[in-house]
């Protein structure tokens, strides 16, 4: 998949419907790999959650690595796998597999993605989509996920924000919320890591 700079492309990234956002104010929750994770209530039993981190990479390789689905389970918490769909010039879908902790059978997801370029700045939105393809055996299909990034050149930097919210189809609030927020933290940094600056 190319990402030009003056186009919206639809695409697709792991680790989601926004109308369950906005609701509680944004608490700080935890801190992650070096990732200030904030938190609030939503609609749902299960919480929003975001973070953020700054990179030293130019928007269109970050843009391009978020976007790969066989890089996945390399850097996204807990994928033990990702294969894309389908794609097209505006679109890209994949389903995804997530390692749950016991006694829970493995989650899995359809998502899709869009990129949506501002000038040197992006917007990347992510749905999930359960009923996509059917359900398959020995996994359970989440109910429902929602997620948006944003890359805001600053200076010689890109810093980046994620925003999660998943319903697992399942599962006690405290223990999905602390995961989830959990995910988030682990995914930026990981991020991080990939992109990082020159401490020279």
């Amino acid at each position: 998949m190319r990402v030009g700079l003056n186009s919206c492309v639809c695409a697709f990234v792991s680790l989601l419907v926004f109308p369950v956002w906005a609701e509680g104010a944004w608490k700080s929750s935890r801190e992650v790999a070096g990732v200030t994770v904030q938190s609030r209530d939503t609609s749902s039993e299960y919480q929003e959650h975001r973070g953020s981190i700054s990179l030293c990479g130019d928007l269109q390789t970050v843009l391009l690595f978020v976007a790969d689905v066989d890089q996945l389970p390399q850097w996204v918490p807990n994928t033990t796998s990702a294969r894309k769909l389908e794609e097209s010039g505006t679109n890209v879908v994949y389903h995804v597999v997530t390692k749950a902790p016991w006694p829970y059978k493995p989650r899995d997801m359809i998502y899709a993605l869009e990129v949506d370029l501002q000038g040197s700045s992006a917007r990347v939105t992510m749905k999930g989509l359960p009923e996509r393809i059917p359900p398959e055996a020995g996994m359970f299909r989440m109910k429902a996920a929602d997620g948006l990034w944003t890359f805001q050149p600053k200076g010689e930097q890109l810093d980046v924000t994620l925003r999660l919210w998943i319903d697992p189809g399942g599962g006690p609030a405290p223990l999905v919320n602390r995961r989830a927020g959990t995910t988030v933290g682990r995914m930026l940094a990981n991020l991080g890591k990939t992109f990082a600056c020159s401490s020279t």
